[in-house]
């Protein structure tokens, strides 16, 4: 298991890139694109050149977004994100650990609709395990 990216959710897609870009130097890895499954409008700003961990903004486009409340709150921050190389396997191990799954493993919109799932630990972090791309 490996850190895959970090989640923020922000209230302007556009204002955020433009932050991330003027301040940090971040730059899209693709235009941002819709998740249906989470209602997000989302996109992953490089870090390092394509080979370090990018952050991922999270921006919901419906009020039953799983992140609209989060935003309510102040946005910011949201979760951690890891690579597995089986998720069903991952998804039973964590369960075993006391993790609790919340849902289903569906295609991930945002990371070239490979298997992805959400969790809470038992320590209460937000986490997604996103399947190893085989390309």
């Amino acid at each position: 298991m490996k850190l895959h990216h970090i989640g923020k959710v922000v209230s302007d897609m556009e204002e955020a890139i433009k932050y991330h870009r003027d301040t940090f130097g971040l730059e899209p890895l693709r235009e941002p694109v819709i998740d249906p499954i989470q209602k997000v409008e989302v996109v992953l700003l490089d870090t390092g050149h394509g080979e370090e961990v990018p952050i991922e903004l999270l921006k919901p486009i419906s009020e039953d977004s799983p992140v609209s409340k989060f935003l309510k709150k102040g946005g910011g921050l949201h979760h951690l994100s890891f690579e597995v190389e089986n998720i069903e396997q991952a998804v039973e191990e964590l369960r075993e650990k006391g993790a609790l799954i919340l849902g289903d493993v569906v295609p991930s919109k945002g990371n070239k609709e490979v298997p992805s799932v959400w969790l809470y630990t038992r320590s209460r972090e937000l986490i997604e395990l996103i399947e190893k791309d085989q390309d």
